[in-house]
């Protein structure tokens, strides 16, 4: 799959080196509330804000949302820890995991989610086009040098560091037939397959304005939302668990200029097969190289993404009074 530089070796100036001495591992969670448009999330928001002085608090937090295929919307915050221990040890505190778990949840209009991926820190990479921290890069002490694993077909799986000993092939050979649940009232724990690669990839046009903004808006979205929802509503195609585009948001819920397009694929193979050759991400690539030329390589825009590969034994996949049709639900066995 790559075209790696001659005389490649695993990156020694990858990000994974710019943390704090002794981190191993990097947790990326994320609690999401589903309600009908418009629905009463109250309870969800106190929840979180009541876990304010719960220790050790995660490194960053950011908040999102979006409407789903099935007309929901999804209110999710997003938080990282710089290990697995401190990220259940947080979990373990009065008042976060004892209310997620009460039976109450079941019930009412809102469903609950959470997918938490604890992944080793040479089994993910982060990639920005400037030094704007978005992600897992706020958890690292410095930016480093610029890395030459970029600008070719395969340099995101060269910018794993464990890829040069591992293919992160997927254990399962397609996305299985779609199994609709009965999870409306329950609380459903599914199995989630070694080697799902997940891609969170981001842009934030904060800086961006008038004539730049134009183009974005008018060039570059249009192809960006396409290529999002025929993710998300081709996945046997794809092998996509699922495509969500979302809107960032301030920790209160006030709009920021930021959004992102968060799927989770099979295997980084399939990932890399959607990027390099299908129509829908070479419209994306294609319209962000005329937004460059026709503002000479000068933009205020700035894109960033990150991508890991999560062992289905350190992932946790819970939903609570969803509807069918949430995350990995449709695909993935219920856990043991």
């Amino acid at each position: 799959m790559s075209n790696m530089p001659e005389n490649w070796e695993p990156p020694v100036d990858a990000w994974q080196s710019r943390f704090a001495p002794g981190v191993t591992e990097i947790v990326f969670a994320y609690f999401g509330v589903q309600s009908a448009p418009g629905g009463d999330i109250t309870a969800f928001e106190n929840w979180w804000q009541g876990t304010d002085d719960a220790a050790p608090a995660p490194s960053f937090i950011t908040r999102a949302q979006v409407r789903d295929a099935s007309d929901m919307d999804n209110t999710v915050f997003i938080a990282y820890w710089p290990s697995r221990a401190e990220f259940e040890a947080w979990w373990v505190n009065e008042g976060v995991s004892s209310w997620w778990e009460e039976e109450a949840r079941l019930n009412g209009p809102v469903g609950l989610w959470r997918e938490v991926y604890s992944v080793p820190v040479d089994h993910f990479e982060t990639l920005h086009s400037s030094q704007t921290e978005h992600g897992v890069a706020s958890l690292a002490a410095d930016w480093g040098e610029p890395i030459k694993e970029h600008a070719y077909w395969g340099g995101m799986r060269d910018r794993v560091p464990a890829s040069s000993q591992l293919d992160f092939a997927s254990p399962i050979e397609a996305l299985p037939d779609i199994d609709i649940k009965e999870t409306r009232g329950k609380r459903v724990v599914v199995g989630v397959p070694d080697n799902v690669c997940l891609i969170r990839s981001g842009q934030d046009l904060t800086l961006s304005s008038g004539k730049e903004r134009e183009t974005y808006q008018d060039v570059v979205r249009p192809h960006l939302t396409a290529g999002m929802a025929f993710l998300r509503d081709n996945p046997k195609e794809t092998n996509c668990f699922s495509c969500r585009l979302m809107d960032e948001t301030e920790l209160d819920g006030r709009p920021k200029q930021q959004t992102f397009g968060l799927a989770a694929f099979r295997s980084m193979e399939d990932l890399e097969d959607w990027s390099k050759s299908h129509p829908t991400h070479l419209a994306i690539f294609g319209s962000f190289f005329q937004m460059m030329e026709a503002h000479e390589g000068h933009l205020d825009l700035k894109l960033w993404h990150e991508v890991l590969v999560a062992d289905g034994r350190n992932t946790i996949a819970e939903y609570i009074n969803c509807h069918p049709r949430t995350g990995f639900l449709p695909w993935c066995p219920l856990a043991e």
